[in-house]
């Protein structure tokens, strides 16, 4: 979020909306305290907790999808608080997928090349243990 362009914004919206939709979920913002995006309700039943992420590359590009590994902890956490799942959403430019942040997955460190920044711990997961969404 401290780094998110409107445009990344719009396009994690039209995700989550259709995502809502497809589902029939009613998607609620969560404060950025909680480090993901936002929790699902059916009806006054909380039911999962999402972290979407949109890609400029296909899912073809690289093996594993990357995740700060700040939002992994976060989801642990809340899983654990709560009993509900955490899911990552990642939009590529090929395809929908998800995969439970609690899969298996490789912990890393990496600098990002679009920023100033030094190394920070990152979580991998491989592409191939996404399940597809078919959502527009």
């Amino acid at each position: 979020m401290l780094y998110e362009t409107e445009e990344n914004k719009n396009a994690e919206d039209k995700l989550r909306t259709a995502l809502g939709d497809a589902y029939g979920y009613n998607m609620v913002a969560l404060p950025i305290k909680y480090s993901l995006d936002c929790l699902a309700f059916k009806g006054k039943d909380a039911k999962a907790f999402f972290e979407f992420k949109c890609r400029t590359v296909a899912s073809t590009e690289y093996d594993t999808a990357l995740v700060n590994l700040h939002k992994v902890i976060a989801a642990a956490n809340i899983t654990k608080a709560t009993g509900l799942k955490c899911w990552l959403v990642v939009q590529w430019t090929d395809m929908v997928g998800f995969i439970d942040f609690q899969a298996d997955k490789e912990i890393g460190m990496s600098k990002r090349r679009d920023r100033n920044e030094a190394a920070d711990l990152f979580a991998y997961y491989p592409v191939s243990g996404f399940s597809k969404l078919n959502l527009y």
